[in-house]
C-alpha cells in the first residue's frame, strides 16, 4: 500500500497531519513549496518529503506517484487570497484541478480529501441553524469563490472525493487579538480546535464510508456560543476588559453547524469547548510563571 500524500504538508495545520498518519502507522509523503520550512518531518523514517508547486503539473505528477490517497490542504489563503483573484484561483482552483488529473492517472479510486471551507455558505445570519452542507453556496471573498469552484470540479470529475468545509480553527496558544474580531457580537459562531480537525483529516483518507460525502467539520455542541461571549472567555483569560473588544459591523460568514453526519463517520469531536479554554488558562498560567 502507498504513501497518502499530504499536499501543503510543511504548513502549520500540514505538519500535525503527516504527523498523525505517521503515528497510525501510515507512511506519509508531504509535498510543499521548496523554500516551505519541513523541519521536524524531513528525515523521519516514514515520511518523504516532495518539493514543488501546486500549479506545476510536472511536479504533482512526480508527487502522486503510488499514492494511495491523497489530503489536498495547499491552498492560498486569506488575507493573502484577497490581494489578488487570478493569482487565488490559480492555487486554489486550478492547483486542485491539476492533483485531481494527475491522481486520476496515478490510482483512480484513491481517495481525495479536499479542505474546504464553511466560509463557502456566506452569510447565514438569516438561515435556522445548524448549517447543513445542502445549504446554498454564495461567496463573500475571492477565498470562498475559488472554494466553490475547487468543489464543484471535483464532485463532477472525481467521484472518490472527501470534501471537508472547516469551520474557523481554535489554537490552545496565547495569540494578541485582532484589532477588528472577523464576526458580529452576537452572531453564532461554532469553532473547533486544531487537533479535532487533524482527526477529521486523517479519518477522511482512511475510511471507505467517507468516500463521495461531503461534510461540515465543527467542534460540535459544546462550541456553539456567539461572538461576544467567546471573546469574554478569552479577554477574561488574559485579563483584558471586554471595552478593548471590536467586533464587525456586518455579518461574517460564520454559524452554527450540522456535524451529526460528519461525527457518525469521522468520529473527530474529543476536545470540548470547555477543555480548550482550560488549555488556554494552562498556556497563561505557564507563560505568566516563566
Amino acid at each position: 500500500m502507498g504513501p497518502i500524500l499530504v499536499t501543503g504538508g510543511a504548513g502549520s495545520l500540514g505538519k500535525r497531519v503527516v504527523r498523525q498518519l505517521l503515528k497510525e502507522g501510515q507512511a506519509v509523503r508531504a509535498f510543499d513549496l521548496p523554500d516551505m520550512d519541513f523541519t521536524g518531518i524531513e528525515g523521519k523514517a516514514g515520511i518523504e518529503v516532495f518539493r514543488g508547486d501546486i500549479t506545476d503539473f510536472t511536479s504533482v505528477q512526480r508527487a502522486v506517484e503510488g499514492v494511495s490517497a491523497v489530503i489536498h490542504l495547499a491552498a492560498l489563503l486569506p488575507p493573502a487570497s484577497e490581494k489578488s483573484r487570478e493569482l487565488t484561483f490559480a492555487v486554489n482552483v486550478k492547483g486542485t484541478t491539476a492533483v485531481m488529473e494527475a491522481l486520476k492517472r496515478a490510482n483512480p479510486g484513491a481517495p481525495l480529501v479536499f479542505s474546504s471551507s464553511v466560509s463557502t455558505y456566506g452569510n447565514t445570519t438569516r438561515a435556522k441553524p445548524p448549517i447543513s452542507v445542502d445549504h446554498p453556496q454564495q461567496a463573500l471573498d475571492f477565498y470562498a469563490e475559488s472554494k466553490i469552484a475547487a468543489e464543484r470540479s471535483i464532485r463532477e470529475s472525481y467521484p472518490d472525493f472527501v470534501i471537508l468545509r472547516i469551520s474557523g480553527i481554535s489554537v490552545p496558544t496565547v495569540q494578541s487579538p485582532p484589532k477588528v474580531w472577523p464576526f458580529m457580537a452576537e452572531q453564532r459562531i461554532e469553532f473547533i480546535h486544531r487537533d479535532d480537525v487533524v482527526k477529521a483529516v486523517c479519518a477522511g483518507a482512511t475510511l471507505e464510508e467517507a468516500k463521495g460525502k461531503v461534510f461540515n467539520i465543527a467542534g460540535g455542541t459544546t462550541w456553539r456560543t456567539t461572538g461576544r461571549a467567546y471573546v469574554r472567555d478569552y479577554y477574561d483569560l488574559l485579563g483584558v476588559s471586554m471595552e478593548e473588544a471590536r467586533f464587525q459591523t456586518h455579518p461574517g460568514w460564520f454559524d452554527w453547524y450540522d456535524t451529526g453526519e460528519s461525527q457518525r463517520i469521522l468520529r473527530y469531536q474529543s476536545i470540548s469547548y470547555q477543555k480548550y479554554v482550560g488549555q488556554l488558562r494552562r498556556e497563561i498560567k505557564k507563560m505568566m510563571s516563566a
